[in-house]
């Protein structure tokens, strides 16, 4: 994959599916919780903070509930209280670390793990959501936002027959949610993807999900699916239109900011998508692909020395990462260390859409004084060249 815009790829979990749930029963929670508490917080400030979360002011909240919890630290619904308002304000880390320490005091509440794995969901953090979630759907077998994050981070991690398992229960119960037909269609295209699966069965049963999300009023996922036809056909400029009409929709949705992230980025809007992924940092993520974005676009801005350290990251965490390879390698080349450049662009060779990387790997020989590897590379780099027209055209959502 080029950092400079033709980024080939490989699906991680989107930040790829991660939607933002509505959770009706906040309200309550917030009601409810300090009724049980064994040493009861004074009524005013959790009047005044229930009030402010309900009010749409969750940042406000948790500033109180983040002084009762200091007054008062054995009180696990207090903690949860916190969590929610935390979860509502979009800060999915502290909600997760709320949410742990309630559950320290009190392993089996239904609430905390609930939001425990919905706040991992919503870090794309997958395998850590699938545990609390499933424990909370035991504790409470009809809570439909416990199902549905399962069903969500089960599709994230790519454990897709158990997914279409809890989103078909889903459509029974709520057949008019667009996350539900959306989250179904998603899972179904990725089965037919399957060697050994019967592709065309899949693909069927994946329109018709996709055709009950269009007789749906305009949703966060309707536009989603949008973005992601257009990215089909490369309309990357299309594609961010529709991002950000799933953002107006959802502001905190992992899913479409980083979706955005990446069609800004192939689109070559570049500073744009680094205030995006910067906003998001502010929020607590990082990721693989939100490091590689980070560097591939410092790197087309012509600041390859910016973009390095965030390459070196994306890698770590992915070591399969091909296009990252890609962009360290030319960054490496581009700052005088073409030995260091040459193992990451033969590792990326495979990636290579237009016969960028095979001739960046041909500088890198050059560079480093060895003529015999350089004189090949060239021969293959046009060689490559010659049959680029028949090269198959990477998806380029594949990392989101």
């Amino acid at each position: 994959m080029m950092p400079k815009d033709n980024s080939s790829s490989c699906q991680v979990p989107r930040p790829r599916q991660m939607a933002a749930l509505c959770w009706r029963m906040c309200a309550g929670l917030l009601c409810a919780a300090t009724l049980w508490a064994q040493v009861a917080p004074p009524a005013e400030p959790l009047a005044r903070a229930r009030d402010l979360v309900i009010a749409g002011k969750p940042e406000q909240a948790a500033a109180i509930y983040q002084e009762l919890v200091r007054k008062f630290p054995t009180n696990p619904e207090l903690r949860v209280d916190l969590c929610v308002a935390q979860y509502k304000a979009g800060r999915y880390q502290a909600s997760a670390e709320a949410a742990k320490e309630a559950l320290k005091l009190r392993p089996e509440l239904p609430a905390a793990n609930l939001f425990l794995g919905a706040s991992y969901l919503q870090l794309g953090e997958f395998e850590s959501a699938i545990p609390p979630l499933q424990k909370a759907l035991q504790q409470q077998p009809a809570d439909r936002n416990a199902r549905l994050a399962l069903a969500e981070s089960l599709s994230g991690a790519r454990r897709y027959d158990e997914a279409v398992e809890q989103f078909q229960k889903l459509s029974e119960i709520i057949p008019n949610s667009p996350t539900v037909w959306y989250g179904l269609g998603q899972c179904y295209e990725k089965l037919s993807e399957r060697a050994d699966a019967p592709s065309e069965h899949y693909r069927e049963l994946a329109q018709q999900a996709y055709n009950r999300l269009e007789y749906l009023p305009g949703s966060p996922e309707s536009y989603i699916h949008a973005a992601e036809v257009r990215e089909k056909s490369s309309e990357w400029v299309e594609a961010a239109k529709q991002w950000r009409e799933a953002l107006a929709l959802a502001p905190h949705d992992n899913r479409a900011r980083a979706g955005l992230a990446w069609a800004l980025y192939r689109a070559r809007d570049y500073a744009p998508a680094l205030e995006l992924i910067q906003e998001m940092r502010k929020d607590g993520l990082d990721s693989a692909v939100l490091n590689f974005l980070t560097g591939g676009c410092w790197l087309n801005l012509q600041q390859p020395e910016k973009s390095v350290p965030y390459l070196e990251k994306a890698i770590a965490a992915d070591s399969g990462f091909l296009p990252a390879k890609a962009a360290l390698g030319q960054a490496l080349l581009q700052t005088g260390k073409a030995s260091e450049a040459i193992p990451l662009l033969r590792a990326a060779l495979s990636v290579d859409e237009d016969g960028t990387v095979h001739f960046q790997l041909y500088r890198a020989y050059a560079t480093a004084g060895e003529a015999e590897a350089a004189k090949q590379a060239l021969m293959d780099y046009e060689e490559f060249k010659k049959g680029s027209s028949q090269a198959a055209t990477a998806s380029g959502n594949a990392y989101r």
